[in-house]
């Protein structure tokens, strides 16, 4: 298994499509960050009693989706970049056994979404606690930086779930567009989908899509309808479904 994690970890790492993303990400993020200074020099600007109705200016909502899409596409290239290149025959000539090679692919997708999702997420918060210096609450939602801290560490959560089931996407779809088209669909088209609803199914359907997961497992303030246990719930039924679907599709179908 070590083998076949390392061998795995040696292909993501080589191909230039996952630097392309993982530039993506840092180019999200520093959008992100200027969004969050024209917000701070607006606020600046504003009358006391309009400073009062500012929305939060919390990175992860504008920032963290599109870090997903980008980090969930590098899950995603783990297995349609060999069935687009072909190579998958070879592979699983060296591998027969579909279910370890599957295996492997999640185990460095893990790393992938850990170690992305920490760093950008940890790069939001610092951009944050830049821009907004010690700017009380609305706009502020950390006064202190402790307070971030579960934040930071739920959408590090989130991203891997996302990079886990954009793999089982990949398996699913066996299509880099597919996968792809799927995966932006899903955390970067659906919450806006979401505005369009009448207000009580606006809340219902945006509790669970995966973007807005991250602040009900930190248990910050938000809109939504989930507790902490069930957005958990959510998130794991997320990778299980995901990774399921994937598995199967992979076992019994043909390469």
């Amino acid at each position: 298994m070590r083998d076949m994690v390392a061998a795995e970890w040696l292909k993501v790492r080589t191909l230039r499509s996952t630097w392309a993303f993982l530039g993506g990400g840092v180019v999200a993020t520093a959008l992100g960050a200027m969004i969050l200074f024209f917000l701070v020099q607006a606020y600046d600007a504003a009358t006391p009693a309009d400073r009062a109705h500012y929305e939060t200016a919390d990175p992860t909502v504008v920032t963290m989706p599109f870090v997903m899409f980008f980090v969930g596409a590098i899950g995603a290239m783990l297995i349609t970049s060999e069935f687009t290149t072909r190579s998958i025959g070879p592979t699983l000539l060296a591998v027969p056994q579909r279910g370890l090679l599957l295996g492997a692919k999640a185990t460095v997708a893990r790393l992938v979404g850990l170690g992305s999702g920490a760093l950008f997420a940890l790069l939001a918060f610092a951009d944050a606690r830049l821009l907004l210096g010690d700017r009380p609450q609305p706009i502020n939602p950390w006064p202190m930086w402790t307070d971030a801290v579960p934040t930071v560490l739920c959408a590090t959560v989130i991203v891997l779930v996302t990079c886990l089931v954009a793999m089982g996407l990949g398996a699913l779809v066996r299509s880099t567009a597919a996968a792809l088209t799927t995966l932006g669909g899903l955390v970067l088209v659906a919450p806006i989908f979401a505005h369009f609803l009448p207000t009580e199914w606006h809340l219902r359907f945006a509790s669970v899509l995966l973007p807005n997961l991250t602040p009900q497992l930190a248990g910050s303030n938000h809109p939504y309808l989930l507790s902490q246990a069930g957005a958990a719930a959510v998130t794991a039924g997320y990778v299980l479904l995901a990774l399921l679907a994937g598995a199967i599709s992979f076992r019994r179908r043909d390469a």
